[in-house]
């Protein structure tokens, strides 16, 4: 589902991007505020929400958060209009490469929970640390987007 709705919004999307990206110079500076305002969140406000919940975590639960997961549209569209509809028009290759981008967002959903599961409780006990180390590299990643 989440796939054709991806190829549905992509060829509007890219074209949108593309054209906002040549014709005005103030998008890096966007990116870069964006950037700078989620590292000094990391740093002054997030905190770990080691709560846990009485209701326990279900299939449909999870179905339902991934369809929704904005994080995995960017990723087909981005996949879709950077590397397939570049090189390919048929459609029984863009529907080939749908499925193959589709597992790998879902082999990458699953390495993300193992991962996440198995560092949790370093993540807790050194929440502080770690947060300054992240908010330290998105500051990072700025300063290379100014210096471009």
């Amino acid at each position: 589902m989440q796939v054709i709705f991806c190829a549905s919004i992509m060829c509007p999307v890219s074209f949108w991007i593309r054209k906002l990206n040549k014709s005005n110079n103030y998008c890096p500076y966007i990116r870069r505020s964006d950037i700078y305002i989620v590292a000094r969140y990391q740093i002054a406000i997030s905190k770990p929400d080691n709560k846990t919940s009485e209701k326990q975590p279900s299939f449909w639960i999870g179905f339902v958060l991934q369809i929704v997961n904005v994080k995995i549209f960017l990723f087909g569209v981005t996949s879709l209009t950077g590397y397939v509809m570049s090189y390919y028009s048929s459609l029984g290759l863009f529907l080939f490469f749908e499925m193959i981008i589709a597992a790998i967002g879902s082999l990458a959903t699953l390495t993300w929970i193992f991962f996440g599961g198995l560092f949790q409780k370093t993540y807790f006990k050194h929440f502080r640390v770690i947060n300054i180390i992240l908010a330290l590299l998105l500051m990072q990643c700025a300063v290379v987007l100014l210096v471009q």
